[in-house]
């Protein structure tokens, strides 16, 4: 599918694993991001629009950019020895790709995302946002 470049750039697999780091780290954001808004923080924000574009993803049955990058880095790697990830890539690995029928899978995260949608809603009228919204 993609011509190897792994003579050429030998630090395909290493970005493949970087990757994969990344995909956890924004996992563990989405489900722990709320925290900035009950701060009071500006990332609430970031946290939000990648709610909203999880749903989006997840509703349409889309899979991830993270995943297709990881796939492109992989593809590009044609790994001579039996391991093609490090150590740490292959525990993360579980966590960002568990072994769950995908419609399970899809359905938990929407409701998840639904959920977290539903707690913004709250906590947006209990400080007072819509109002302040609606007066501008």
């Amino acid at each position: 599918m993609f011509p190897s470049w792994f003579p050429v750039f030998p630090m395909v697999s290493l970005l493949a694993d970087i990757t994969v780091v990344v995909h956890f780290l924004w996992i563990l954001f989405l489900i722990f991001g709320f925290g900035f808004a009950l701060k009071g923080s500006r990332i609430a924000y970031v946290h939000l629009g990648g709610l909203m574009f999880a749903l989006i993803l997840n509703a349409l049955g889309w899979t991830c950019p993270l995943t297709h990058l990881e796939d492109y880095f992989r593809s590009l790697h044609n790994a001579p020895s039996a391991y093609s990830t490090s150590f740490i890539a292959r525990g993360v690995e579980k966590f960002v790709y568990p072994d769950i029928p995908e419609n399970l899978l899809r359905g938990a995260e929407i409701i998840l995302t639904v959920l977290y949608l539903v707690v913004y809603g709250y906590w947006a009228k209990k400080v007072g946002l819509w109002r302040r919204l609606r007066g501008r």
